[in-house]
């Protein structure tokens, strides 16, 4: 349900209540007036008048529920916007993490590894099949550290190394 519909269910609501509170009250009147009528006075037996023994309190209660259903409902119904900044937020972010999204899979990628990971797996990626020992040079590790780091993401499926004369070349296995 939108914001409009559920304004015009409570508009609609108001109303009605404020009929029935109204009806309620008329009919007491129409009791009290028959009793005047058929009596020639307001005054029960026991001397009560039934003008100042009514209790009124039911119908303003009655009446100011539904004006206030009424407001809201009217208020729901033209001015609120709240519906409608959500659904254009809504478009703009789904676009903006759409684009992202084709932009940035390697950002995004690169996000659970640590920085000398992600500093390795972006030369790797600039440079797809690099030899480990240009890749020592890009990256400023030393030799242990770099075969070590390696070793540790070829285990974990990330890159594989091939063969390559004295060296390996390195390749990412998620292709971006």
């Amino acid at each position: 349900m939108n914001q409009k519909q559920i304004g015009v269910a409570i508009l609609i609501f108001g109303i009605l209540l404020s009929i029935l509170v109204f009806m309620f009250k008329a009919k007491e009147d129409v009791y009290i007036n028959a009793f005047v009528d058929e009596m020639g006075t307001c005054y029960l037996a026991d001397g009560t008048c039934l003008h100042q023994d009514r209790d009124f309190s039911v119908y303003i209660i009655g009446g100011v529920i539904s004006l206030a259903l009424i407001i809201l409902g009217i208020y729901l119904l033209l001015f609120d916007k709240t519906q409608k900044v959500l659904e254009e937020h809504q478009v703009k972010v789904s676009s903006a993490l759409k684009e992202a999204t084709k932009k940035d899979h390697f950002t995004a990628f690169l996000g659970g590894f640590d920085s000398e990971e992600q500093i390795v797996l972006k030369a790797v990626h600039e440079q797809e099949g690099i030899t480990q020992s240009t890749l020592r040079y890009r990256t400023g590790m030393s030799k242990t550290s770099l075969s070590l780091l390696l070793k540790s993401l070829e285990e974990k499926e990330i890159i594989s190394r091939k063969k390559s004369g004295k060296t390996n070349e390195v390749f990412l296995r998620k292709k971006f």
